[in-house]
């Protein structure tokens, strides 16, 4: 302890700037390593979160890709509208099933205006619990509604506000789809033949990233109530069948992928065309790809930023030590004359190397835990959708901390420890006659 007070002393007073400047620098190598790993794990979070924390989601359409990516739907369909049960009851990991049906409209007019949607589905019940959708006004879609062809439809309380104000004042208003015009009675009057749907709920807007990867609509009706009346109804209701969305738990894509096909060949032929896919009601979601890429890529940059700029503000520890061990050269020789170890001698630069980086690391965290809103908020605007919700998540990561401090010790440990491996090393009986 003596000589480690000793050392303190004597660099302080002959060098107190280069003192203060190492460890401004360590300080700052790490305060900038733990930030970068926070906000990277942050954002890995957020989106694991919003993509994958209610388990896989995948699409089942019965068709093929067309040359423009599309799907190309056999009609009639291949399987029947019983199809949602027996993927259900077949597959353990799926614990939801739901029948898609994409509407043959893009806009809606309400109390004589008219306003374009960015997402309009018809589905069932399952709908809502395949995509965690919660209702915060109104009455859940029933059995019922599927079975009668309701003309209800659910909203998102963004839709709601947008609409009429609030999400509870929507309840019971009107909402009307382009219809076309027809002529009917004996003058072959023009009218529309679409008839009104009225708001019977209002759920939670599920988050961006959520809704623009899997196409989650906006407004959600009964597919049945789009059945033209006439027609053979279970015709019409195995053809609606065709395209259908599923919720798995506890398997990975590849896995519920392959156990689905399994299901449908099992129940309904080998030579029926199944297509499985990981996006959004009109195929394969680019954006969801490009976003883990894109969040992949942040993560690696930035985390080797701060490695290396850590790497970097520890060499001030280097150049000390390297000055510690020439001028103690003829002291060292002395000691190891007397009968001091090597390792010894070792240890105690060692454990000054460590103190320095320590010190340099806890002030780093200071900094850190200062700077972290800060930081966090100016990085946001840069995540597009997400920044909302990476902002009034910022924070410091307990392990991003423990994993940068480590890493300084490591740093300083090792780069003070070199110049001490050379010192030791001399011959004992030249160096003590050069002085």
């Amino acid at each position: 302890m003596n000589k480690f007070l000793t050392m303190l002393l004597r660099h302080w007073a002959k060098s107190p700037l280069k003192i203060i400047l190492t460890l401004t620098a360590v300080a700052l190598g790490t305060g900038i390593l733990i930030l970068s790993l926070s906000a990277s794990k942050l954002l890995d979070e957020e989106v694991s979160q919003q993509l994958d924390a209610d388990g896989v989601i995948l699409y089942v359409a019965n068709g093929e890709w067309d040359a423009e990516g599309k799907i190309d739907q056999k009609r009639p369909s291949e399987w029947d509208s019983k199809v949602t049960d027996i993927v259900v009851s077949d597959i353990q990991s799926i614990s939801n099933a739901a029948v898609i049906f994409t509407p043959p409209f893009d806009e809606i007019s309400t109390e004589g205006r008219s306003y374009t949607l960015r997402s309009a589905v018809g589905s069932d019940p399952q709908y809502f619990d395949v995509f965690s959708l919660e209702l915060l006004y109104g009455v859940p879609m029933t059995d019922k509604d599927i079975e009668m062809g309701q003309k209800k439809v659910w909203i998102t309380e963004q839709m709601a506000v947008q609409l009429y104000g609030s999400a509870e004042t929507a309840i019971g208003k009107w909402i009307q789809p382009p219809g076309f015009m027809g002529g009917r009675g004996m003058g072959k009057k023009q009218q529309n033949v679409i008839t009104n749907y009225s708001i019977a709920g209002v759920f939670k807007t599920p988050e961006e990233i959520s809704r623009r990867a899997y196409g989650i609509g906006d407004l959600i009706f009964p597919y049945t109530s789009l059945l033209p009346s006439g027609m053979n109804v279970q015709m019409m209701l195995n053809m609606m069948a065709g395209v259908f969305v599923v919720k798995s738990e506890g398997a990975s894509v590849e896995q519920t992928a392959a156990s689905l096909r399994q299901a449908l060949t099992n129940n309904y032929g080998e030579n029926i065309d199944i297509l499985v896919w990981e996006g959004s009601t009109n195929g394969e979601s680019s954006y969801m790809k490009e976003l883990r890429n894109t969040v992949n890529m942040f993560s690696v940059s930035v985390n080797i930023l701060g490695i290396v700029l850590l790497l970097t503000s520890s060499l001030g520890i280097f150049s000390i030590m390297v000055v510690e061990s020439l001028s103690r050269r003829r002291e060292i020789a002395i000691e190891r004359a007397l009968g001091a170890s090597q390792n010894l001698i070792l240890r105690e630069f060692w454990s000054w190397s460590l103190t320095l980086s320590l010190a340099g690391a806890v002030i780093g965290v200071i900094l850190s835990l200062i700077l972290a809103k800060p930081v966090m908020n100016n990085i946001s605007p840069l995540l597009g959708e997400i920044s909302g919700q990476f902002q009034a998540e910022s924070g410091i990561a307990a392990s991003a901390l423990l994993t940068s401090v480590a890493m300084a010790l490591g740093f300083g440990g090792v780069l003070g420890l070199l110049p001490a491996l050379s010192a030791v090393k001399g011959n004992i009986a030249e160096t003590i006659r050069e002085f």
